[in-house]
């Protein structure tokens, strides 16, 4: 909570999260020689700048993704993805000894069409989020608008299946309330939802979300999460239990094990499926990270079928703002008569954020 403006992770970087960025997450050997750590988080802000008032915090974010499916095929080709080009403002609008204590923020950006649908008439241009904040003490925050839901792990890889499952990848925001409560010991999320109101009113989700994540102590927080929702065509349920561990000097494992269900309505069918996740962060050197994920998927736990994935790759902050990642991702299907041949993915990322 003290590095976003949500206090679940993700969007824009409050201050102190630009300016830790900057002195302890990036590579600072390119441009701190000669600056105290002082400076070069004071210089944080807007495009390499100090913030000229404490009201204002706007921001520019883009992921760019380079990928090549089944590199071993004759076939193969590469693609570029331009993923999201997003543009944020932040009003702070609190008492002048806490310009946090009420916020507003709003993003809106490119959103490319999704693969299945670009003969669509999807708008490819939206807001992931827009909502208001009031943290009512130290405790306690309420914020209502647009935004994601609080459940599970809130990871990057929307690609994962701890995301595309449970209808949290990077295009399913919902309005609604979250209401907040942080400890030294928890963090509890309650988050009715009424849907994205900028959908058919027919297919919006009307449910909630629930986080609650434990500290057992510096390194260990487990947790677990529900979520509900219900539309004219479709009940979907899913549950989850997930933990983050740290160990040694900035290293970490987090894992995440959770079950779906959904219910066709007018149909009268039922579809269960069940997942985990395990994803590693190695600190090779100050900015230089090696990740390695494993994630399962029982698409109908019914059957016998699963898919496997597993995904070595290399995440390198370059300098305060600017990401580069890339990743390796060996998936095979393995169903009730055969295995499938290992098919073999690679993505380059560059994610540039001031």
């Amino acid at each position: 909570m003290t590095c976003h403006y949500n206090p679940y992770g993700n969007g824009p970087l409050t201050d102190y999260g630009r300016a830790l960025g900057a002195t302890t997450v990036a590579d600072d050997s390119w441009y701190s020689e000669g600056k105290s750590l002082d400076e070069v988080g004071e210089k944080s802000g807007f495009f390499y700048s100090k913030p000229s008032n404490t009201w204002l915090r706007p921001s520019i974010d883009y992921r760019g993704l380079f990928f090549r499916k089944d590199i071993a095929s004759d076939l193969a080709e590469n693609e570029i993805i331009h993923m999201d080009a997003n543009v944020n403002v932040v009003l702070r609008l609190g008492p002048k000894d806490n310009k946090d204590k009420f916020i507003a923020t709003a993003t809106v950006g490119y959103a490319p069409k999704p693969r299945n649908a670009q003969q669509s008439d999807v708008d490819e241009f939206r807001t992931r989020e827009h909502y208001l904040g009031w943290r009512v003490n130290e405790n306690w925050g309420v914020y209502a608008g647009l935004m994601d839901k609080v459940y599970g792990l809130r990871i990057p890889d929307h690609i994962a299946f701890s995301r595309s499952v449970t209808a949290n990848t990077m295009n399913d925001q919902t309005h609604g309330l979250l209401l907040h409560y942080t400890s030294p010991k928890m963090d509890v999320g309650l988050q009715p939802f009424v849907g994205n109101l900028g959908e058919d009113a027919s297919v919006r989700q009307k449910g909630a979300a629930a986080n609650f994540e434990y500290t057992v102590n510096n390194k260990i927080r487990p947790g677990a999460s529900v979520q509900y929702g219900q539309s004219e065509f479709l009940k979907a349920y899913a549950y989850a239990l997930h933990a983050r561990l740290g160990f040694g000097k900035g290293n970490s494992v987090m894992g995440e094990i959770g079950q779906t269900k959904e219910e066709q309505i007018q149909r009268g069918t039922v579809a269960e499926s069940r997942y985990w996740m395990v994803q590693t962060h190695l600190l090779a050197s100050k900015g230089l990270f090696i990740l390695n994920t494993i994630e399962y998927l029982k698409a109908n736990i019914k059957q016998e079928s699963k898919t496997l994935r597993w995904g070595p790759g290399i995440q390198y902050f370059l300098i305060q703002g600017v990401e580069l990642r890339a990743d390796i991702y060996n998936t095979r299907i393995f169903s009730d008569q055969s295995v499938s041949d290992d098919v073999w993915d690679l993505t380059g990322q560059v994610h540039l954020w001031f």
